[in-house]
């Protein structure tokens, strides 16, 4: 009876190690790109750009405007006829205005750096998150279908159409969508 039970055993584990395995493929890029979320992220992302350029167009306009003033006041510095204590004035006059536009300057440069890096860190913090839901449901799927390994498709040279998983976790990400949210095209 040991006998036999050693050697059902044997052949069970004999199969087991027969049997392939099953593989899956996800193309994630894809599944991101088609995430709903991913899409209300980046029209809010958009859409803070967006302010950050309308404020620094109000700031250039009056950046323009002290450009303006201080090539009057170098025009007015050209008149031969001018002693050099009246262009002393004058430029002690422009200086307030020089040093303004110089403040102006900085301040524009430093609000578009900060935006830009703050924009590029909250871009990779949803990113990182989207790839964290997305991964769980491709963990969902793939139990479904029992797989042994999911493979990301843009790696592999070759893989069945029936393999891919992508459109069947697409679907799943976004059936809680708000109905408000445009569905977005398919990138292949």
């Amino acid at each position: 009876m040991k006998k036999l039970y050693t050697t059902l055993f044997a052949a069970f584990f004999a199969a087991a190690l027969n049997a392939a395995p099953v593989v899956l493929v996800m193309d994630m890029q894809k599944a991101h790109m088609n995430y709903y979320k991913a899409k209300e992220a980046q029209q809010q992302l958009q859409a803070s750009a967006q302010a950050t350029k309308d404020e620094l167009g109000k700031m250039d306009v009056k950046r323009q405007a002290f450009i303006k003033d201080l090539k009057a006041v170098e025009e007015k510095l050209q008149n031969k006829a001018l002693t050099d204590d009246a262009k002393k004035k004058i430029v002690e006059e422009a200086q307030p205005k020089m040093a303004e536009l110089r403040q102006l300057e900085q301040n524009m440069q430093q609000m578009s750096q900060s935006t830009q890096q703050r924009l590029n860190q909250n871009a990779q913090q949803i990113g990182m998150q989207h790839r964290k839901e997305i991964m769980d449901v491709v963990n969902k799927v793939a139990a479904a279908k029992k797989a042994d390994f999911v493979l990301e498709k843009n790696a592999i040279y070759f893989s069945k159409p029936s393999a891919d998983i992508t459109d069947e976790v697409i679907a799943e990400i976004n059936k809680n969508a708000p109905a408000d949210v445009p569905a977005l095209p398919a990138k292949k």
